[in-house]
């Protein structure tokens, strides 16, 4: 019944101020003026049950229809308001569980009840609601990095030729992109693991390395075959970890020996200047000597071609002058006699006397010495064509 129905004994609880014609239609029986206990009397206890009944009903949205005594009116209204907040809330919450975002630079992890579904990337992106799936995001642009060696049971190592050397550096890494699920699934703790690898590479080499290059010229070959060898080993465990670089910070004997060292690395370097001023001579020495070598040769076949050509020229003298003195033995034995006291006479000095001087002018005395010096003179300018 409507709450303004006159007829019923004035609103929703029955006929008010002890009116004669209550039909008992209001809930919670007569008011005080019957033998209920509701505010218009007369009528029965309300049923507890039947309340939370109601109460449930109001927040599922329905609310009374009019089917309790006294009517559906105001009361239901409230009910209905009171399930509409209730649904909105509930609306909400799920869909706070469901709606996820993943930030720039990052990408999302679904799991459902624990079990890989699906990676997503950034943006605003929809889930099925906790606990059924969850979400973990990763950052995959991030530059990780893990400096190994600040401790010396970390920093010293061992050389191929027994020597040790005092070692820091640093690795560079970040997820890739295209492995997101087996960063998260395949390893537990990602940068221990990146350590552990990075100084078991970083020994390997260096126990196949002799000292002086990791120490001088050959740091820059170290770094790069333990970068090899982390990123084959991270690729062996499927980390989903990409190495971005290494770098050796520090290459150095121990503190304990670096005087020692500093000696041996200054013998090298003498050796080295050295070895530079031998070769410096050489290069000076091998040329002229070769030099030599040359001029000697070619001498040498300058008098060998020297006396054959005399030793010719004497043979075919010799030939001619016997078909001479076949022909004629006596002028030619008389030419040769001839010939050969002018070439031993021409090269002394004689001074012939007469003994019949006195008759011809000639005084006793001569000056042998001058007379002789005059003769060479002369002999000199009819030499050089002065003479008359």
């Amino acid at each position: 019944m409507p709450w303004n129905d006159n007829a019923g004994g004035g609103g929703p609880w029955g006929s008010g101020g002890g009116g004669q014609n209550n039909n008992n239609n209001n809930p919670w029986g007569r008011g005080p003026n019957g033998p209920g206990r509701g505010p218009a009397g007369g009528g029965q206890e309300p049923d507890l049950e039947e309340l939370v009944r109601r109460f449930q009903q109001w927040l599922g949205g329905k609310g009374p229809r009019g089917g309790g005594r006294g009517g559906s009116g105001k009361g239901g209204s409230g009910g209905g308001l009171v399930g509409v907040v209730a649904g909105l809330i509930a609306i909400g919450v799920i869909t706070a569980a469901s709606v996820y975002q993943v930030g720039p630079g990052e990408a999302g992890v679904v799991q459902r009840f624990g079990e890989y579904v699906r990676t997503t990337g950034a943006g605003l992106r929809i889930k099925l609601p906790y606990p059924i799936e969850t979400v973990e995001t990763v950052n995959v642009t991030e530059i990780r990095s893990v400096t190994i060696g600040s401790t010396p049971q970390e920093a010293l190592m061992v050389t191929r030729d027994e020597n040790i050397v005092d070692l820091s550096f640093t690795v560079q890494w970040q997820v890739d992109p295209t492995q997101v699920r087996d960063f998260v699934f395949n390893v537990r703790d990602q940068a221990s693991m990146v350590r552990a690898v990075a100084e078991s590479a970083m020994r390997e080499v260096v126990g196949t390395s002799d000292l002086q290059p990791i120490i001088g010229t050959g740091r820059g070959e170290v770094a790069q075959r333990a970068e090899e060898i982390i990123q084959e080993t991270l690729n062996l465990y499927e980390s989903g970890i990409q190495l971005v670089g290494l770098q050796l910070q520090e290459s150095a004997p121990p503190e304990e020996v670096i005087a020692a060292f500093q000696d041996v690395i200054s013998a090298d370097q003498d050796a080295e200047a050295n070895a530079l001023q031998a070769t410096a001579y050489a290069n000076q020495i091998v040329p002229e000597a070769r030099g030599d070598a040359v001029r000697l040769l070619e001498e040498s076949r300058g008098y060998r071609d020297q006396v054959v050509a005399e030793a010719q020229g004497q043979a075919d003298r010799f030939n001619s002058i016997y078909a001479e003195y076949v022909q004629a033995p006596d002028v030619t034995r008389e030419r040769m006699y001839i010939e050969t006291l002018e070439q031993v006479l021409g090269r002394s000095d004689l001074i012939i006397l007469d003994q019949d001087g006195a008759a011809n002018g000639a005084v006793p005395y001569l000056p042998l010495d001058q007379l002789g010096r005059n003769r060479g003179d002369v002999n000199r300018a009819a030499g050089s064509g002065q003479g008359g």
